[in-house]
């Protein structure tokens, strides 16, 4: 069966015309369209992104006690006095009870 050249140009025409008139309507309502697994990926990407400054900045804190731990004798003092409870041989170290707060005076001694 022959089909006239014509017939053949005005039918690609159509079909090109359907094409575009489908991506016309079809590409702007899918650009507009938000994925909700985007959102949520966001979401996670901004989380992510605050507890890393958070992290870096406990990092270079770290960082800082570190080099004052290898260069300054005064940082090794106070170090070793407040976690190693370490004080000089003719110091004399007086610990207090702690003061005994308002609801426990009200409260009945066990016998």
């Amino acid at each position: 069966m022959h089909i006239p050249p014509a017939f053949r140009r005005w039918g690609a025409r159509l079909a090109l015309a359907v094409l575009i008139a489908i991506a016309i309507g079809y590409v702007p309502g899918q650009v507009g369209r938000r994925d909700p697994r985007a959102a949520k990926l966001e979401a996670q990407i901004e989380e992510l992104t605050s507890e890393a400054r958070e992290v870096a900045m406990q990092n270079a804190g770290r960082r800082r006690d570190i080099e004052a731990l290898r260069s300054d004798v005064g940082a090794i003092e106070d170090r070793a006095r407040t976690d190693l409870g370490m004080v000089y041989p003719d110091e004399v170290v007086l610990r207090l009870a702690p003061e005994p707060s308002p609801e426990s005076e009200s409260e009945p001694a066990a016998p």
